[in-house]
């Protein structure tokens, strides 16, 4: 699933809490803030060991932080999504999910969504969770352009990943043939819960929104098996950027559009045709001619570190790009990173300066660890 860009605020301003914040700091999680919330950045095993547990067995997130709306289905609510949502919402299967995004006029991305849709007692909903970051600009819209609409305050969102996520989740008995992107809801305790196959780290995982009154308890089952361990938004973040996966704030913002990001195939063939959502004059006439820059992922040649918003020079010294996102890779023990680059200099002849010094950097096509999801 799809979370905005950290935006670090002054510790004067007081930071929102999660639900289970005292349990995390019973747990003996670090804090950071994080889009305007106090949020567990590790744990007792670091960030490096709680990233390779994902990649060998299941780490816990939680992040509750996001967004989470309930929309009801309905023709006004349909077309009204589609004006911002690049994708066929009458077509959209019940009990799937579509990653995708809210457009601007320009074509630019408001923000990366994950949008399913759902039945609950009986009624037909569009879910949508959204990026912490973008709530307020996100709701805006939303409250303009929806009727018969609930946020959802008291639920907490709890994401399980790793290639044990399915057995450590037994108690819940998911049926096994579900695969990724699919999405359903249903009992746990006496309360109706929605469990999704997705996530943010390239493995196989689930995605739960949970009633915060069964949250301890599911909580308590969840962490009784020993392959279990809590994860905080540091490995996740690393996790994701091996994956190849795009962070809002970094890779995403309202001047950067689905081609340029190469995520052109998160929109509706059919509704590009019929240029019908915001933004698709911009996105045709880039398909057509083309754009000025494009996504890419790096690795350092060197065991220099690569960090966010370094600049990227080609062989003569011209800044040709910037570097979105960066940091260590534990599973390949090599720096890499996502960034942009003008269109005509996609070779390897590409440095970035690095405390005075240009270093050499090396494309590398993404993802740099393979997606393990299930699909049938």
């Amino acid at each position: 699933m799809t979370e905005g860009q950290s935006k670090v605020k002054s510790l004067s301003v007081a930071l929102k809490e999660i639900f289970l914040n005292d349990y995390h700091k019973d747990n003996h999680a670090k804090f950071v803030p994080f889009s305007g919330y106090s949020m567990p950045i590790n744990y007792d095993l670091g960030i490096i060991k709680e990233h390779l547990h994902v990649r060998e067995l299941v780490g816990v997130f939680d992040v509750s932080h996001m967004g989470q709306i309930l929309i009801s289905n309905s023709k006004h609510n349909t077309s009204s999504l589609e004006q911002y949502i690049p994708l066929n919402l009458g077509k959209l299967e019940f009990n799937k999910s579509k990653y995708s995004f809210l457009l601007n006029v320009n074509g630019g991305i408001i923000d990366d969504i994950i949008i399913s849709k759902i039945i609950i007692n009986d009624n037909e909903f569009f879910f949508i969770v959204y990026n912490a970051d973008r709530k307020t600009v996100d709701n805006k819209i939303f409250e303009k352009i929806l009727n018969d609409y609930i946020y959802i305050h008291d639920q907490s969102l709890i994401s399980i990943q790793g290639p044990l996520s399915y057995s450590s989740l037994s108690f819940l008995k998911i049926k096994p043939d579900m695969n990724f992107m699919q999405i359903n809801s249903t009992n746990f305790q006496e309360q109706e819960i929605i469990i999704s196959r997705s996530g943010y780290t390239g493995e196989d995982g689930f995605e739960i929104s949970i009633p915060n009154i069964i949250l301890k308890n599911f909580m308590d089952k969840l962490m009784k098996s020993t392959n279990v361990i809590l994860c905080g938004l540091g490995s996740r973040d690393t996790l994701r950027m091996e994956a190849g996966l795009s962070l809002y704030g970094n890779e995403l913002t309202e001047e950067i559009t689905p081609v340029e990001a190469k995520l052109l195939w998160a929109i509706d063939r059919n509704r590009l045709k019929e240029c019908n959502f915001n933004g698709c004059k911009t996105i045709l006439h880039q398909i057509k001619n083309g754009v000025k820059k494009i996504k890419i992922g790096i690795k350092s040649i060197t065991k220099t570190m690569l960090r966010s918003q370094m600049k990227i020079f080609d062989e003569k010294e011209k800044e040709i790009g910037f570097i979105s996102s960066g940091g260590f890779s534990p599973s390949l023990k090599v720096s890499i990173g996502l960034g942009y680059v003008d269109i005509n200099h996609q070779d390897n002849k590409l440095f970035c300066l690095i405390r005075g010094k240009m270093e050499k950097i090396e494309i590398v096509k993404l993802p740099f660890i393979s997606h393990k999801y299930r699909k049938g």
